[in-house]
């Protein structure tokens, strides 16, 4: 029997997307644009959000970040949210862009799609002065934000601009004096301000953007071959465990750029394939027992601990030591060591565990209690799991138990 035709049509249609725009410099992204993303999703039913960094806005220029670090400090920032995409749609043209110009690009990328642009009160007062603005309106909605102070000239200018054809929506966030000026400002006093994302702070300091030291040495050379070695999750853990490592550091009196360095660099093996990971430990006389040279989750210690050495040029011997052991731990395990075993299992996109927010605590109070807690957490789950703990990890676990409190205070480095 032939289907009607009304019901072929609704079949060959596809369906159509509600796209959110958030344009901008994105010098640096912040917590606020993703609270704006968020609320602009829900309130305005959108299928997802671009975020569209400007390569050569036509007005901001002093200050601005290269186009390349402010992409990607917004590409880490989105990592993990599948319904926000970091688009190079304004960075890979040449000359001044307009939104016009990026507007009808997208209608072209996306035909059946409803375009709705993320836009600040402030914006709406300077829609008259956009490039051909009338040709704008027709191709998009505006969800509007909300700022702090009422400006008496917004519902007159609304109104005059929905007479040339704008479509607004006021968005219920609730207005918060956040701004990329402000945190800029903050970073060149060697401030560490609100509403950046870790992993995003970790970035600037790699490339020691807006005044901020470069730290650590020689990370900036190297984040590319590393940005390529991993897959973006492995990469978001990293950089949230260097910056964790670093604020154990600070807090035991260790060294915040080896931590930090060993954090970027711990998983560099961790996406290459168990045979490439053998290959390596055979290649470099790696002495590995059977049940280590048999899992990938294990063997990319050592393994990265050496690639630390051969492809990144970092031969700390504390740093390749804490690369190496923190999969499964050592017995006499130095200050950095146990940083960066714990910074691995803290770090804060961790999923919740039972002991979790406990370890948190401990590894700022005290390296040996949180290394304990840990492990008898590792040992809990293995119990349940009805698997072998690792040898290693027992040994680890006993020799820790030992230790006095006191003995928990110093390191043997320091004896």
């Amino acid at each position: 029997m032939s289907k009607d035709p009304v019901e072929i049509k609704r079949e060959e249609t596809p369906p159509k997307e509600r796209i959110g725009i958030m344009g901008g410099s994105f010098n640096p992204i912040h917590s606020r644009h993703l609270d704006l993303a968020v609320s602009a999703l829900k309130e305005g039913r959108l299928t997802r959000v671009l975020f569209l960094p400007t390569g050569n806005p036509p007005h901001k220029k002093e200050g601005l970040a290269p186009a390349e670090d402010r992409f990607e400090m917004t590409r880490l920032a989105l990592i993990g949210k599948p319904l926000f995409t970091a688009s190079r749609i304004e960075l890979d043209r040449s000359g001044t862009i307009y939104t016009l110009d990026t507007l009808l690009l997208l209608k072209k990328q996306f035909p059946f799609a409803e375009l709705f642009y993320i836009i600040g009160e402030d914006t709406l007062l300077d829609l008259p002065n956009w490039h051909q603005p009338d040709e704008v309106f027709a191709l998009c909605h505006f969800l509007v934000s909300r700022r702090l102070s009422d400006n008496a000239a917004i519902p007159s200018m609304r109104q005059e601009l929905e007479v040339r054809g704008a479509r607004f929506t006021f968005l219920s966030l609730a207005p918060m004096d956040i701004s990329s000026t402000d945190i800029r400002q903050s970073l060149s006093q060697g401030l560490e301000p609100n509403g950046l994302m870790p992993q995003v702070m970790e970035y600037i300091r790699i490339m020691g953007l807006y005044g901020v030291p470069a730290s650590p040495p020689r990370a900036a050379s190297f984040y590319p071959t590393l940005r390529s070695a991993l897959s973006d999750k492995r990469l978001l853990h990293s950089l949230l465990v260097a910056h964790t490592a670093r604020e154990l550091a600070q807090i035991h009196g260790e060294d915040p750029d080896a931590a930090a360095l060993a954090g970027l660099l711990h998983d560099c093996a961790k996406c290459l394939p168990l045979l490439e990971l053998k290959r390596i430990a055979q290649e470099q006389h790696l002495l590995l027992d059977e049940e280590t040279l048999a899992s990938q989750s294990l063997l990319h210690g050592p393994v990265g601990a050496e690639l630390t050495k051969t492809r990144y040029g970092i031969d700390d011997p504390n740093i390749l030591s804490a690369i190496g052991c923190h999969t499964v731990g050592k017995v006499g395990m130095l200050p950095l060591d146990m940083i960066l075993y714990l910074a691995d299992k803290i770090e804060p996109s961790r999923t919740l565990y039972p002991a979790l927010l406990e370890v948190r605590a401990l590894a700022r109070e005290d390296l040996v209690a949180g290394m304990n807690r840990m492990l008898q957490s590792t040992m809990e789950y293995v119990t349940t799991q009805k698997t072998a703990l690792h040898p290693s990890t027992q040994r680890v676990a006993d020799w820790l138990a030992r230790l006095t409190p006191q003995e928990s205070k110093r390191s043997e480095a320091h004896e």
